[in-house]
């Protein structure tokens, strides 16, 4: 949950009541135009982030509403000369440390996982040029590269997967520091498939469609947006 500090009374409930509504990103510029403050900016961030790991499924609507609010011409400006799209794309970049970290619950596969969530947030952030950081990168690493030995294994390529399917074309643009090209990318998921590190079908159907996009050279048209329907349908 966000925290208890709120950035103005019942910031909590009035951005999620926000983030609720047909126009959301009026009704957030509302908010941001009442309080024209950096901590209520970075609470609106927070809470797209909890609101996002709580409905996995609102991922990409979640990440439009974040991003119509980039380029608003009616936005505020914050302490004189900040524009509130500069805030935005930091914090979405901060938040990732935390979203892609890798813990004891890391093993744990399941639609609460917080790597998993974290995954889908970075995927989008690629998808909508909302964030491109290099902990969005590591966690895709971690994925190629992990040891199928080990329990968090799955989760980690599961991981990988969810960020390239969604957002591939956009990820393998200003990847050459971290992989240098599809056809790298593909051999490594397919020593993964060979190695029995996803075992979940869902997972694996996952795993199978991402390999198919790394071999097309991550074409824009095959990038996806329904990745966690994919992985746990039962959950939509």
């Amino acid at each position: 949950m966000p925290s208890e500090d709120d950035s103005f009374p019942n910031s909590e409930e009035h951005f999620r009541s926000a983030f609720n509504q047909s126009d959301a990103p009026s009704e957030l510029l509302k908010l941001l135009k009442e309080y024209p403050e950096y901590m209520v900016v970075v609470d609106l961030v927070v809470n797209y982030k909890w609101i996002l790991k709580e409905n996995p499924e609102r991922a990409e609507e979640l990440t439009r509403t974040v991003v119509a609010l980039l380029d608003a011409p009616d936005a505020p400006v914050i302490d004189s000369e900040t524009k509130i799209s500069e805030i935005i794309r930091r914090r979405v970049a901060f938040l990732q440390t935390g979203c892609l970290e890798i813990n004891d619950d890391t093993k744990d596969f399941g639609p609460t996982n917080d790597f998993l969530t974290g995954s889908l947030l970075s995927g989008f952030a690629f998808k909508y040029n909302l964030a491109q950081c290099s902990d969005q990168y590591g966690g895709i690493l971690e994925g190629l590269d992990a040891d199928p030995a080990l329990a968090n294994s799955e989760v980690l390529v599961t991981g990988a997967c969810i960020q390239l399917l969604t957002a591939g074309s956009e990820i393998i643009q200003c990847s050459k520091s971290y992989f240098k090209s599809a056809k790298e990318v593909a051999a490594k998921l397919k020593a993964q498939k060979l190695a029995g590190a996803v075992k979940n079908e869902h997972a694996l159907k996952l795993l199978e469609l991402t390999i198919l996009h790394a071999e097309s050279g991550f074409k824009k048209e095959n990038d996806m947006n329904n990745v966690w329907t994919i992985l746990f349908p039962s959950q939509v």
